[in-house]
């Protein structure tokens, strides 16, 4: 399936780093991704936030070889843009690659945030910087608590793709599926 306004085709079916923290070790993991890749998943999501870094450190090693074969993603959760670069740097590092298909700013869960990411020196200044660099393919923009968050934000900046929470229970609160998810 085509992702977001990427243009890039990956499978459905994606492998998520955040709970890569219930496997027993980084070799546990590697391992694990490495079977998702050769069952056919091209789609792998991460973030420096999970797993202390371990789970960059497990797609790292899980991916040697394949890598260009791969979508390949990482989120920031730090609000400025050194701090964001920082960050980016040291996921290359772990990810043991030169880039990222998609880099994304992570968690904005309230106005402030927005505005914190929005304001001169903020991660979105690290996100172009390093698109226009080609240290990142792809900008994006993650939530999980508040769509209005993430309407802001797309308010703002042409977001190639956007992760927002949606579940069961979501047209009963602060409801994705009605009010983010049209646009």
């Amino acid at each position: 399936t085509t992702f977001g306004k990427t243009g890039i085709e990956v499978s459905v079916i994606a492998l998520g780093g955040a709970r890569m923290d219930l496997l027993p070790d980084v070799p546990s993991a590697a391992a694990l991704v490495r079977k998702v890749y050769d069952l056919g998943v091209t789609y792998f999501d991460c973030s420096r936030l999970y797993w202390d870094g371990r789970a960059e450190e497990a797609y790292g090693i899980g991916l040697q070889g394949v890598r260009k074969d791969v979508f390949l993603t990482s989120k920031t959760v730090k609000r400025t843009a050194k701090e964001a670069m920082e960050e980016l740097e040291t996921s290359f590092r772990l990810l043991k690659t030169d880039h990222v298909d998609l880099w994304q700013a992570h968690a904005l869960s309230s106005m402030d945030q927005v505005e914190a990411v929005f304001a001169p020196g903020g991660a979105v200044e690290a996100l172009v910087a390093a698109r226009d660099q080609k240290l990142v393919r792809h900008l994006g923009v993650s939530g999980h608590s508040d769509p209005d968050v993430l309407i802001a934000a797309i308010e703002r900046f042409p977001f190639d793709a956007i992760l927002l929470s949606l579940n069961a229970a979501d047209p009963h609160q602060l409801s994705f599926k009605q009010r983010l998810l049209p646009l």
